[in-house]
């Protein structure tokens, strides 16, 4: 089925569960029993994702209990206070990036309202609103605790670690709760990443549902002292966004010849740190494109960041490395929960023109190779590097490269004959890059096996980590500090101090593998909204197009149009 007809049935749901028709006189049964029992049958629950995450007909029937004898949200045929407390939860749940639209709200809200009216709801009418409001809270925890979408349909190679989800545990004990936001509360990603962007959502749709606070377009390039009438207006936003203290804005509205000056540029320069560009305080193309995109739209990277966020397991490793791609950064974390890297820098990924995209998935790592050969992959060799071999006379011994079979150090090593291309072309024989200052992978590579065969290493081009946006190879992830990676990975391994890493990767000796002693994961992630406990909110393209894949499959309506409720 395809995915807007799966997000058309996840709004009906509960309007067609509570729409079905009261049995005739006569035809009640036993009574609420009964009555739930024919409730149950008939809730039109979809084999969408949700039913992966535990959302059933069997789960719906274990959530009340093999006797089916008492409801779990009404008392006496009136709702109770918890059915009050979902339907609210249900209502907001904008708040944490979902649709209210998916859950039924306006059926639930009119079904309860009909049963606090009644003078004696009839068994029938408590049950359809009763297993309605138990539906739509079930997948509300699903979709929180595990996302809506599949990530492995979205090319996210991530672990399965939500498989094991008991909605009926997690739901049950919210019908006797004194606060059930707070039990759904303790279903969420335990990240500090997610709660401070469940935050910063809040805010960025409160601005974004207010006038437009965007300065108006500028044509031409605005320089730090240069006159610039819409000062005020600059002012305006970046202090709405965070970027500038707002009394500025006052002391900017007094000035009869306003100024890009030195506050504003400090203002205009936040902004830009947090939009993934060049923090030069110049008012330029890119820098106006960024200060023009709709609120809406970031709105929309944040609800689709959280959604990423659900995908992620509930207890990360104490340990381990996480590359966000479109930030072009690595974070190493000993807390990764509380999300403070002891360690940051820039990365370089797959170029995104040539569609050499950097794969998203986990790894482990386990060995740590320094002085390495590369290994040039069959295509690279093909379709770049044999023609240039052909082409320049001399190329093949200049880039260090030799035409071997076999593994690193008994490779048989073959003469550069016209005969011994075409074996490289046709995978027979393949070319090899020795140890050295123009080996393409720098003085150390990192090694976690994946079907991908991606890697993290150093690399000679370290001038390229100055540039803002960094896609520059064929898939691998160049890192640049890879010395001080070294060190953190091998911390604590005997006989691998920083003196024992310095001189294995200057060592003019062989390549040396090192097998790491605590074997690490590694995220490579993709996330273009990232804020942080006393971090900013920072946002950044959507390099690879991911983000627009997940608005599709989650059947979002454009970013700004007004959803559904």
């Amino acid at each position: 089925m395809l995915t807007s007809q799966r997000q058309v049935l996840r709004g009906a749901v509960v309007a067609a569960l509570l729409a079905l028709p009261a049995p005739a006189a006569g035809q009640e049964g036993a009574g609420i029993g009964a009555a739930l029992r024919r409730a149950i049958a008939a809730a039109p629950i979809p084999a969408d994702g949700a039913t992966a995450h535990g959302l059933s007909r069997a789960a719906l029937r274990r959530l009340y209990g093999d006797s089916l004898q008492r409801p779990l949200w009404t008392d006496g045929g009136r709702p109770t206070p918890q059915a009050q407390q979902v339907l609210d939860l249900l209502d907001g749940s904008e708040a944490r990036g979902l649709r209210p639209a998916d859950y039924g709200v306006t059926a639930l809200r009119e079904g309860l309202d009909g049963l606090a009216r009644a003078s004696a709801p009839a068994d029938a009418d408590v049950a359809r609103v009763d297993v309605g409001l138990s539906v739509s809270l079930m997948r509300l925890v699903a979709h929180l605790h595990a996302g809506r979408a599949n990530p492995r349909a979205l090319r996210f190679n991530l672990p399965e670690t939500h498989s094991g989800l008991d909605l009926v545990a997690l739901v049950r004990p919210m019908a006797g709760a004194v606060d059930v936001d707070e039990a759904v509360r303790a279903v969420e990603p335990p990240y500090a990443g997610y709660r401070a962007l469940v935050e910063a959502l809040a805010r960025y749709r409160a601005l974004a549902s207010g006038p437009d606070p965007r300065p108006p377009v500028r044509r031409e390039v605005v320089r730090p002292g240069d006159r610039y009438p819409e000062a005020v207006a600059l002012a305006r936003y970046l202090a709405a966004l965070g970027d500038l203290p707002p009394e500025r804005v006052a002391t900017l509205a007094a000035d009869t010849a306003p100024r890009l000056d030195a506050e504003l540029v400090e203002g205009l320069v936040a902004f830009q740190l947090r939009h993934a560009l060049d923090a030069d305080g110049v008012l330029g193309p890119a820098t106006m494109a960024a200060l023009r995109v709709p609120l809406a739209q970031r709105v929309r990277q944040i609800e689709l960041t959280l959604e990423r966020w659900r995908w992620m397991p509930d207890v990360l490793p104490e340990r381990l490395v996480v590359v966000n791609v479109p930030a072009f950064r690595l974070f190493a974390l000993e807390r990764a929960a509380a999300g403070r890297p002891v360690l940051r820098m820039n990365v370089i990924v797959g170029e995104a023109e040539r569609r050499r995209f950097t794969p998203l998935f986990v790894g482990t790592m386990r060995e740590v190779v320094f002085r390495p050969y590369w290994d040039v992959p069959p295509s690279i060799a093909r379709g770049e590097l044999l023609p240039r071999i052909r082409r320049r006379p001399g190329y093949l011994e200049r880039e260090e490269l030799e035409i071997v079979r076999g593994g690193d150090h008994d490779a048989v090593v073959y003469a550069p004959t016209a005969a011994n291309f075409a074996r490289v072309a046709s995978g027979y024989l393949r070319l090899r890059q020795r140890p050295g200052p123009k080996n393409a992978l720098g003085a150390v590579k990192f090694v976690f096996p994946n079907p991908y065969n991606v890697y993290l290493h150093g690399t000679p081009a370290q001038e390229l980590f100055a540039r803002t946006r960094r896609d520059f190879s064929h898939g691998c992830i160049r890192v640049e500090d890879p010395t001080a990676l070294a060190e953190w990975v091998l911390a604590g391994q005997e006989g691998w101090d920083r003196v024992a890493i310095a001189d294995a990767m200057t060592s003019e000796e062989r390549s040396q593998r090192v097998s790491i002693a605590r074997p690490l994961p590694v995220y490579v992630l993709y996330a273009t909204a990232v804020a942080g406990e006393n971090a900013p909110l920072r946002f950044y393209p959507d390099l690879y197009g991911h983000d627009a894949a997940l608005a599709r499959a989650l059947g979002l309506a454009p970013a700004g149009a007004e959803p559904p409720r």
